[in-house]
């Protein structure tokens, strides 16, 4: 696992603060979010970079080292960013959790109407695509419920909506019915994300009643890994009706779900951005809103 930019900037923020709290509010994360971040970083140096208690935060010797070492490395990228921005003429980066046909046809349709952009497409984990984001990897990203950033770091244009389905192994009992209700899963396994914080994230969208009576089988890094695992008889995931088309394979079934609100896909961008390139794509995107 590599160091993220990240986390870094989430080090710093509570090497600043002395609070994990008041880091948070600078960073507009969440606590638990922030306090993952740097639990991610601490296992991957290897040693604590805080000691922590109920009364106060301060910094280890381990991490008063590698302070002036993160502030270089972000004061670093943050060149290699404004270099980018200024060398290169109109290129746009495009992230995306989940591909679908709306996505297919407003990128076909922002691939002619743009060409002097250079369009480039980047498939997204499940884990925070804000992050993706925030560190520069992409210039916006395409999400659904549960995995949107909040405002106001970032714009978020709520785009078309769809029914959901179960995906089921060809198999699983449910695979032969026309439709299914939330009562029709209960007991079920459901496989999700890896990382807890971002599974509970991810789960906040499903609708209520499904999650209270399932087991959550937290496993999966990306899509593909979940249609594998449905495939394979490991468990259900429930996602928008157009995986049907989009993932449809040998050993899948999408059975609609009835009687639960419609998911929402959204595009997401930086409040500060003046790419110029984003900003015709999301002029293209409101007409599809």
């Amino acid at each position: 696992m590599d160091i993220t930019i990240h986390q870094l900037r989430c080090f710093l923020a509570v090497a600043r603060h002395l609070h994990f709290g008041r880091a948070a509010a600078a960073m507009h994360l969440s606590p638990s979010t922030l306090s993952e971040q740097i639990a991610r970083l601490e296992r991957r140096l290897g040693s604590n970079v805080f000691d922590r208690s109920s009364r106060h935060v301060q910094l280890t010797i381990y991490g008063q080292q590698f302070a002036p070492l993160a502030e270089r490395a972000v004061a670093t990228m943050q060149d290699v960013l404004t270099w980018a921005d200024t060398s290169v003429q109109i290129r746009l980066r495009v992230g995306m959790v989940v591909s679908s046909p709306s996505f297919r046809a407003l990128m076909g349709a922002a691939v002619r109407d743009f060409p002097a952009v250079k369009w480039e497409i980047r498939h997204l984990e499940f884990a925070d695509p804000s992050m993706a984001i925030e560190d520069g990897i992409v210039d916006c990203a395409f999400v659904v419920d549960g995995g949107v950033p909040e405002p106001p770091v970032f714009k978020v244009l709520p785009l078309w909506r769809e029914d959901r389905v179960l995906v089921v192994s060809k198999d699983h009992p449910l695979a032969t019915r026309v439709s299914v209700a939330p009562q029709d899963l209960r007991g079920e396994t459901i496989i999700s994300v890896q990382d807890t914080e971002t599974s509970r994230r991810w789960l906040a969208g499903v609708p209520e009643g499904i999650t209270e009576t399932s087991k959550i089988l937290e496993v999966a890094q990306n899509f593909e890994e979940i249609l594998e695992m449905c495939s394979a008889g490991l468990g259900v995931n429930i996602a928008g009706a157009s995986a049907a088309e989009t993932y449809n394979r040998p050993g899948l079934h999408f059975v609609p779900i009835v009687g639960v609100p419609k998911i929402t896909t959204y595009l997401c961008w930086k409040s500060d951005s003046r790419h110029p390139g984003l900003q015709e794509l999301v002029q293209l995107a409101t007409q599809w809103s």
